[in-house]
């Protein structure tokens, strides 16, 4: 690992885990936002198909905690380099609805009220850039995908050359 990567990861992840870290400690601040994701979900069916009407308070600060969790854990994987690739990924997909609900610009009309949301939209959207650049990084190693391509040819060649040692063509 570079030392560029030793020290733009935690960079990037500190602002993830002061984040959940929020959602867990203080989850009454982000009932608003969450309430906001849950009109969202209703317009997509989501609440038919979960079986709930209206969460109340008590199950916001839940959710809230536990996708808090998940943010803070996966912030601290990627600080510490530990599954860096699935934990940016993660972080990068939970933070589009948690963007959207936390600066909502489409309900403000003036554009001096909008101001404030649109610069919270760009700083979240530069966040969850990063993050999936990030989840992208190999280190300088090749994929998983490559590698495996790479031994199934190294055993095809093996088997075929050991197939000519032992039955040797005729000419």
């Amino acid at each position: 690992m570079t030392i560029l990567n030793k020290l733009a990861r935690p960079l990037l992840a500190t602002p993830f885990i002061l984040s959940g870290i929020d959602a867990v400690t203080k989850p009454q601040g982000h009932r608003e936002p969450a309430r906001k994701l849950w009109a969202l979900a209703q317009k997509a069916g989501l609440d038919k198909k979960l079986g709930i009407s209206e969460p109340t308070d008590t199950a916001l600060d839940l959710v809230t905690r536990a996708s808090g969790a998940v943010v803070t854990l996966a912030g601290l994987q990627l600080a510490r380099s530990r599954t860096p690739r699935s934990a940016a990924l993660l972080l990068g997909v939970t933070q589009i609805p948690l963007a959207l609900a936390n600066n909502p610009v489409w309900e403000k009309k003036p554009m001096a009220a909008r101001k404030k949301d649109i610069s919270g939209l760009l700083s979240a959207a530069g966040l969850i850039g990063g993050a999936l650049i990030a989840s992208t990084d190999r280190s300088g190693k090749p994929s998983v995908g490559w590698r495996a391509a790479r031994l199934s040819e190294r055993a095809a060649e093996s088997a075929s050359q050991r197939f000519e040692q032992i039955a040797p063509t005729r000419s």
